[in-house]
């Protein structure tokens, strides 16, 4: 019995995944808002009413991708958590959040950023990235500390998301856009541990 349970979950789970890689193919290729339920079914075959089984609307699947992205910043704090504090663990926290994203991690990020009512929605529930990137701020800065250095520790963090607004209307490829986040990251680290330890320097 419990192997036939097993077997089950993992065969949902399975559809589960490739609901989501196909509706994200959509999304990117013809919008969110002109996809519909009965092109995603379509594609993989199945009936709309088997696609309500998984997800009960076209939202809650885009909501189940973002949280694909949340899921890995959970992964991120984890091993902060594990980190000694040590100069360059900005500059490595930084580049590990950007190393572990894929192009489709990517595309989510797009699509986030354009369809901000879900959003809103997941950060009630505090399961947006946002959200979840001030718990990694909160390891390095907190209220105490200087403008300069909480301002410069959020850009270090973020500039995949400063990258992507820059190359809107360009034709840099994702890889590029990594590339350059990661480098912008590692100047920026360093201006904000100058700016740490001036903090430090001050208050002793």
């Amino acid at each position: 019995m419990s192997n036939s349970i097993s077997s089950e979950r993992r065969s949902g789970e399975e559809t589960r995944s490739q609901i989501l890689s196909i509706a994200l193919k959509f999304f990117i290729e013809k919008g969110y808002e002109s996809t519909s339920i009965r092109d995603i079914a379509e594609a993989l075959g199945m009936t709309k009413s088997s696609l309500y089984y998984h997800f009960r609307s076209k939202e809650e699947i885009l909501i189940n991708l973002i949280q694909l992205r949340y899921a890995q910043l959970e992964e991120l704090l984890e091993w902060l958590d594990n980190q000694p504090m040590a100069p360059d663990l900005l500059e490595r926290t930084a580049h590990r959040w950007i190393d572990c994203t894929t192009i489709e991690r990517l595309q989510v990020m797009i699509l986030a950023h354009t369809n901000q009512p879900v959003i809103l929605r997941l950060r009630e529930t505090g399961q947006d990235i946002r959200s979840g990137f001030q718990d990694i701020i909160n390891r390095f800065v907190d209220n105490n500390s200087s403008a300069e250095a909480r301002l410069l520790v959020r850009m270090t963090l973020d500039t995949i998301s400063a990258a992507l607004s820059a190359s809107r209307g360009t034709n840099i490829d994702f890889s590029e856009i990594l590339n350059v986040a990661r480098q912008t990251a590692s100047v920026l680290s360093n201006l904000a541990v100058g700016a740490i330890s001036a903090d430090h320097r001050q208050s002793s």
